[in-house]
């Protein structure tokens, strides 16, 4: 033993030398640095620099403050606090921070704080005080008093109900916690409440004045109504219309109800929103479930009453009379809830019961219906033959021909002196009332562009056919204010309402029995004056081959000249002759539509537009098609459309001969050299002669307007003697002269007196020299013709 302690302090004084001794070599705190890091970086060591970087702290001793700091705090703290206390930084802290939640289960973290048992318990104590004092709290006011989340609360708080806080949670509304007492005091105030009652009142307005909570009103309601403690029931459940009916007061309102439900066999809902019922459709579906009721918009008729209006409407329209249901129904139900009834009864009534339904509540008969449009057919068969009488030939009236002429000549009123020229000249038109071809004059000093012409007749034609379509019908009968006044004098007893639907309805199909009534008028006068009315098939076939070979032969014509020229010739003719054995074809299918006119040749292009619109379908395109190569350039196309045409209508066509072509030559050259003979006017007697000169030298007619016949002059140089030639290009110069002097004095007017006396000296002598060389122009085709040149 002795030995033992000897070998004790031998060490011991081993120990102190060492200790006093002086060190040879020591680590400079570099070397220690580089060493710790070594050590860190072959994860030999687990160490933590504090920010200041002066230290290193362990996991483990992070951990051991974090606790300590958790519980100096009183079990809540901030991680982002417990930086600046332990000195490193956020990441580790809340790297430990997890490991310890996930370590011990009394700690938890909660929107970045660390909070333990202890502070939850003496959380639950504070708010268990509160509950004792007020009675009730509410999770939204604890997350806001202590900044928590609210599912965090209630599940703290409901782990600790019973234990530390005397309390429960309301199940209904899981935001409020309340006392037994509470609850107790709320039950007695509510069943105090209530009891008291003795008329309907909304829920809402006692949880207002009184300031119930509303939850658990709801509840303990329930509970008092259901275990039989409170007579009475809640109407609308837990919403804000909820009204508690006392059992005294619903036992009178049924009362009431029944009986007058059954005094007067309907109930109306406002009676019943004044009754304090707020779904009154409800309640009188639930009180009468068994019972055959009929919901209007206002209120609810029995079936007695529904009866007692189908058996009225049923005899009225047997009878064949008109009956106004609102007299059989109590004068509180509205107009729209008498009409909804009505519509009703007529779906149940049988098919055979033919009745219509006028201002909502009158039902009018088929028989009254048919016996109010009997009282018009004397006036219709009067006005039709009257009409017939003052305007026979009545579709197409004078008021469309003029519309349709005055879009196509409104330019025409400048135009009085070439419009008289134009009318002479048309004397001898293509057709046979002018006994052969016309040549109406048309010279032009300044020429007018015409672009875009087709375009614009396109456009027209399509005006003309949508204002045909929204016209009023051609044969108006009545208007229904004169429909009206003829219906009052024959009905009696018949509301004002009635007379003027009636006559509204009336009027379409009395307008439609009209034009029957006119039709068949028409078709008896024609039938029986048909000569005097229209013309005959075969006076029509007759008129017709005559335009047919006039256009043949015209058109050879004007293969004689160039293309522009042929172009503006072939233009003129189908404005002209192609256009009267257009007219006369449409003028002949019209007559089967009553659409006829006894002069085809006042038929515009908006008149035939509107005779397309009244054809049927298989007569339609072939004339469409017509009628627009019109507008076209080409005489072939036109003979082409108007050949199908003409195998649609079924007319004969009699296609001249050699001898036929020669008569007809004959017939237009005498009268183009009578229509010479007689005028005087220098245009004219120019325009004759030059056509006659064409005719002579090429055997063919010519169908020419004003402004071609400087063209047919040229043409005749070379064709007709010299001198002749000479002499016709002196008296085209001398007219052109004078219609350019009548052009400026026109444009003019009244201005200096010296000019208009030269001007006036001027024409004086151009008329002179015209009226000494005219005689000789017209010499040249009414004396005995030499040979021309061609002939030579």
């Amino acid at each position: 033993m002795a030995a033992a302690w000897e070998e004790i302090r031998r060490l011991a004084a081993d120990f102190q030398r060492a200790q006093f001794a002086e060190v040879a070599h020591r680590l400079s705190e570099r070397n220690c640095i580089e060493i710790v890091t070594k050590l860190i970086a072959e994860k030999q060591l687990e160490v933590v620099h504090t920010l200041d970087g002066k230290e290193y702290v362990t996991p483990a001793q992070i951990s051991r403050e974090i606790r300590d700091e958790l519980h100096v705090c009183g079990g809540r703290v901030n991680i982002v606090d417990l930086q600046q206390v332990i000195n490193v930084d956020l990441l580790h802290i809340e790297n430990r921070a997890n490991d310890i939640v996930k370590s011990e289960k009394t700690i938890q973290l909660v929107l970045g704080q660390l909070i333990n048992q202890s502070y939850l318990d003496q959380l639950a104590e504070e708010i268990n005080d509160k509950l004792q004092e007020t009675g009730q709290v509410t999770i939204s006011e604890l997350c806001k008093a202590y900044d928590l989340p609210g599912e965090f609360l209630i599940q703290a708080l409901s782990r600790r109900l019973g234990r530390i806080i005397h309390g429960q949670l309301d199940q209904e509304n899981r935001g409020v916690i309340f006392t037994e007492a509470f609850v107790s005091r709320h039950r007695a105030r509510i069943r105090g409440l209530f009891t008291a009652i003795t008329r309907p009142t909304p829920i809402s307005n006692l949880i207002t004045r009184y300031g119930f909570q509303e939850h658990l009103l709801y509840s303990v309601l329930e509970e008092l109504v259901n275990t039989g403690r409170l007579k009475g029931t809640v109407v609308g459940g837990r919403q804000d219309k909820a009204v508690f009916v006392p059992d005294i007061y619903a036992r009178t309102q049924s009362n009431w109800v029944d009986s007058f439900f059954k005094q007067n066999g309907y109930l109306e809902f406002d009676a019943l929103y004044r009754l304090g019922i707020p779904d009154p459709t409800g309640y009188i579906k639930k009180r009468y479930k068994s019972a055959q009721l009929l919901f209007l918009r206002a209120a609810c008729v029995g079936q007695e009453i529904v009866d007692q209006v189908e058996a009225s409407v049923e005899e009225a329209i047997s009878s064949g009379n008109w009956i106004d249901v609102a007299t059989l129904l109590p004068s509180s139900l509205s107009v729209e809830d008498a009409g909804i009834l009505l519509q009703q009864v007529m779906r149940s009534l049988s098919k055979n019961s033919s009745g219509l339904v006028f201002s909502d509540t009158i039902v009018v008969s088929e028989k009254f219906l048919s016996s109010c449009a009997d009282l018009f057919s004397d006036m219709m068969q009067q006005k039709a033959e009257k009409e017939m009488k003052n305007n026979p030939v009545n579709l197409i009236t004078e008021e469309d021909l003029k519309q349709a002429s005055g879009l196509e000549n409104s330019y025409a009123n400048k135009k009085d002196k070439k419009d008289e020229r134009r009318k002479k000249a048309t004397e001898g038109s293509g057709s046979v009332r002018g006994g052969g071809g016309g040549n109406a004059r048309e010279i032009k000093i300044k020429k007018t562009k015409k672009k875009g012409r087709k375009d614009a007749d396109s456009d027209e034609e399509s005006q003309a056919a949508s204002t045909g379509r929204n016209k009023q019908p051609e044969f108006p009968f009545m208007s229904q204010e004169e429909i009206q006044d003829v219906l009052k004098t024959h009905i009696q007893d018949c509301p004002e309402e009635l007379i003027t639907e009636l006559a509204e309805h009336l009027i379409r199909p009395l307008t439609k029995t009209y034009q029957e009534v006119v039709r068949s008028v028409f078709t008896s006068s024609t039938s029986s004056s048909g000569a005097s009315r229209r013309q005959t098939m075969k006076d029509l076939q007759e008129e017709f081959s005559n335009l047919y070979n006039n256009i043949r032969l015209f058109e050879k014509g004007t293969k004689h000249f160039t293309d522009e020229t042929q172009t503006n010739l072939a233009k003129h003719l189908l404005k002209t002759v192609c256009t009267d054995i257009t007219n006369l074809i449409f003028n002949f299918l019209a007559s089967d539509s009553m659409m006829t006119t006894e002069n085809y040749s006042t038929i515009t292009s908006e008149v035939r537009t509107k005779i397309l619109g009244k054809l049927p379908e298989d007569t339609k395109g072939p004339l469409t098609k017509l009628h627009t190569s019109l507008n076209g350039k080409s005489i072939e196309d036109f003979l082409s459309c108007l050949d199908s045409a003409v195998d649609i209508c079924g007319i004969m066509v009699k296609k001249g001969d050699k001898k036929k072509e020669r008569q007809i030559l004959f017939q237009h050259r005498q009268a183009l050299i009578e229509q010479l003979k007689v005028t005087e006017d220098p245009a004219l007697v120019l325009h004759l002669t030059s056509v006659l000169l064409f005719q002579f030298t090429t055997h063919c007619m010519l169908h020419a307007p004003g402004r071609s016949v400087p063209q047919i002059i040229n043409f005749l140089s070379g064709k007709i003697p010299e001198d002749q030639h000479s002499l016709l290009v002196k008296y085209q110069g001398l007219v052109v002269k004078q219609l350019i002097s009548q052009t400026k004095k026109t444009e003019q007017g009244d201005g200096d007196t010296t000019d208009n006396l030269e001007e006036e000296e001027g024409e004086d002598t151009i008329r002179k020299e015209l009226q000494e060389i005219t005689t000789s122009i017209k010499d040249l085709v009414l004396r005995p013709r030499k040979s021309s040149v061609t002939e030579e």
